[in-house]
């Protein structure tokens, strides 16, 4: 039965990958730890915001002057730098790592518990920073925080009332808000730990922690950025000015531009769409996959072998007449073959490592060598006496069936494995070599001369002719299997190339983009108002005197209509519905309007069209400069329009 191979997209990505190994070494290659190194920058994020949070002061009135407190101190600017960065470093080693899996096709079938929550971990990573942003309480957090409640406010449950906490309301009510902010950014972090754990849970051995020389290098290079291009706010927020413009992160913020250009059911439509697309892509896709291992319940010894090296806890370990027995999961089960190279007592086989029918071709053809690859490792080049054979995975060629092959009268055994770090099933390579070792069982016993045993890690795209002609050359008195793998590492050039992304996260943090025309200025309406009612219900006087309603119950009030006058032309006009399913309660207005800075007069009229007598109005002039607003809220103690400057 043919197996699964190797597909155009995973070949182009070993080229890069094989390129990266030859510097890194396959060990610490970083595009094989690309999920560890972000589970690592989400610890150093953690650790460097608790310590932040020491000192940040949840009040917005001092919120910016208590971060840039913090960066006047070289650990606290170390901190914060470090928590920016890393927080940027975190979301692209996530988009990299879901491409990683993209292109190396492990996000399908038996997979797709963790590509799911995947996805769920990246949303609540860009919620966390976004949440994270607005805290700092500057220009950015300001005009963030209006272009966020913009977006939410086009839910019917939201409505403009958002806006109003991060423009012309009274600063207590954004001190509540900033407080939901901190705790919702606090246990997202929290959240986390949990879709993480869901994410790993059927790896029996998940990698959370990238080598020693990879979370080193990272941490110093953080630091370093930190040192050399410290993170820095914005101006402070002001709560009674739009701000026009403000330093982009383009790791979290990298949607906000089309706010720009789309209307907001468009970017509702391009968000809810993209998402959706991402959550329900494991199964757009068809795909196959290898036939599931068998169990022969009679030659099973119980040894758990099978069990402890399975990648997918697919096997477990039940009693049956007292006697352990391993029982497959077929739905968990990859069809790897890993657990057919675990069993001491050749119980467990599978359809794609047909060991009988190999035999019998090898007793045929009588070859001088034999080599197994798996579909993702080079090709083994055409020789004469040289019979080669592709197997699911190369941790299936049990260490047995090994040693019956050279007991055939073989002079060599040539096995080519993925690079260690880059199985496609997680951790054949690794077994495989450590039972040739005679570290792992079932060990390769002493009485096989290991010198007749070749295990030659090379991706697809390497070319192996070299290796194996000088194989089949050599004298072969050797105890020990020979094991040729890329494990020399050039530090320098690895410390370069990983400090050519970590440098640009300054400048893809701080370029400013604006969201507003420069070259105008601005009108700003944000207020709440309370019409009068329209219908009314007297209600029955029922109950104990003290239950029974006073007044009479609205029903509905009136809509207001608002206009802008300039020289006796209405510029602008709109009609405000008040909300609720009766339109019974207040009305809430939010509109931008933007002017040339000509310093004239203009009237703002508001009326109620139910009641055509009753009538607000108020004069102001236009901003001057550009980028300047003028903002006009209402006062409801006094009935009467409020210009802010």
């Amino acid at each position: 039965m043919e197996v699964i191979g190797i597909q155009p997209l995973y070949i182009a990505f070993q080229r890069l990958s094989y390129t990266f190994s030859r510097l890194f070494s396959s060990r610490l290659n970083p595009l094989y730890h690309l999920g560890a190194i972000a589970i690592f920058l989400l610890v150093i994020d953690a650790i460097s915001g608790v310590y932040l949070f020491f000192f940040y002061s949840i009040d917005p009135k001092a919120s910016h002057a208590s971060v840039e407190a913090i960066s006047q101190s070289l650990l606290g600017n170390i901190m914060r730098g470090i928590h920016r960065y890393s927080s940027d470093a975190l979301i692209l080693t996530t988009i990299a790592h879901m491409l990683h899996v993209i292109i190396t096709d492990r996000f399908r079938m038996f997979r797709w518990v963790a590509w799911v929550t995947g996805i769920a971990t990246l949303l609540i990573f860009l919620a966390i920073g976004i949440s994270g942003y607005i805290l700092v309480w500057d220009t950015k957090a300001q005009l963030l925080g209006i272009l966020t409640a913009k977006f939410f406010s086009f839910l019917p449950i939201f409505g403009d009332v958002l806006m109003s906490a991060f423009l012309g309301s009274d600063i207590k009510y954004l001190g509540g808000l900033f407080r939901i902010l901190l705790f919702a950014h606090i246990a997202l972090t929290i959240l986390i730990v949990f879709t993480l754990w869901v994410h790993v849970m059927r790896n029996a051995r998940p990698r959370l922690i990238p080598p020693k020389f990879l979370y080193i290098s990272i941490t110093l290079l953080l630091i370093a950025l930190s040192i050399l291009f410290p993170a820095k706010s914005d101006p402070p927020a002001n709560i009674e000015k739009l701000p026009f413009e403000m330093s982009l992160d383009w790791f979290y913020f990298f949607g906000y531009p089309l706010l720009k250009y789309l209307p907001m059911s468009a970017n509702w439509v391009l968000f809810l769409g993209f998402f959706t697309f991402l959550f329900v892509f494991p199964w757009l896709i068809k795909g196959r996959r290898n036939p599931p291992a068998h169990i022969d319940f009679e030659r099973c010894t119980g040894c758990e072998q099978c069990y402890i090296d399975c990648p997918y806890e697919a096997i477990t370990m039940r009693s049956f007449d007292n006697d352990k027995k391993a029982v497959l999961n077929e739905e968990k089960c990859a069809g790897c073959g890993i657990c057919v190279g675990s069993c001491s007592s050749k119980a467990i086989d599978i359809s794609t490592f047909p060991v009988q029918s190999i035999k019998e071709r090898i007793e045929k053809e009588r070859p001088s060598y034999v080599a197994f690859r798996c579909p993702f490792s080079a090709q083994i080049p055409e020789r004469k006496d040289l019979l080669s054979f592709t197997v699911p995975c190369i941790g299936a060629i049990n260490t047995l069936y090994a040693e019956e092959l050279l007991d055939m009268g073989l002079e060599g055994l040539i096995l080519v494995s993925c690079e260690y770090e880059d199985c496609y099933f997680r951790e054949g390579n690794k077994w495989l070599e450590a039972r040739y070792r005679r570290e792992r069982r079932p060990i390769l016993r002493k009485r096989v001369l290991g010198g007749k045993v070749l295990i030659l890690e090379a991706p697809y795209v390497k070319p192996i002719e070299k290796e194996v002609d000088e194989f089949m050359r050599e004298n072969k008195t050797g105890k020990e299997p020979r094991i040729i793998a890329l494990e020399k590492i050039n530090y320098a050039v690895a410390t370069l190339i990983l400090a050519i992304p970590t440098f640009l996260f300054y400048p893809l943090t701080t370029h400013k983009i604006s969201f507003y025309p420069t070259h105008k200025s601005a009108v700003v309406l944000n207020f709440k108002y309370r019409s009068s009612p329209v219908r009314e219900a007297v209600a029955k006087k029922e109950g104990l005197k003290h239950m029974q309603p006073q007044m009479a119950i609205v029903k509905e009030r009136s809509p207001v209509k608002v206009e802008i006058i300039s020289e006796g032309r209405t510029i602008y006009s709109k009609t405000f519905y008040p909300r609720g399913l009766r339109k019974d309660a207040s009305l809430f207005v939010y509109e931008e309007i933007f002017l040339k800075p000509e310093g004239k007069r203009l009237r703002l009229r508001l009326e109620e069209t139910a009641h055509k007598d009753k009538v607000k109005e108020i004069e102001f002039d236009i901003p001057q400069k550009p980028k300047e607003s003028v903002l006009i809220t209402y006062d409801d103690a006094t009935g009467s329009f409020v210009v802010l400057r």
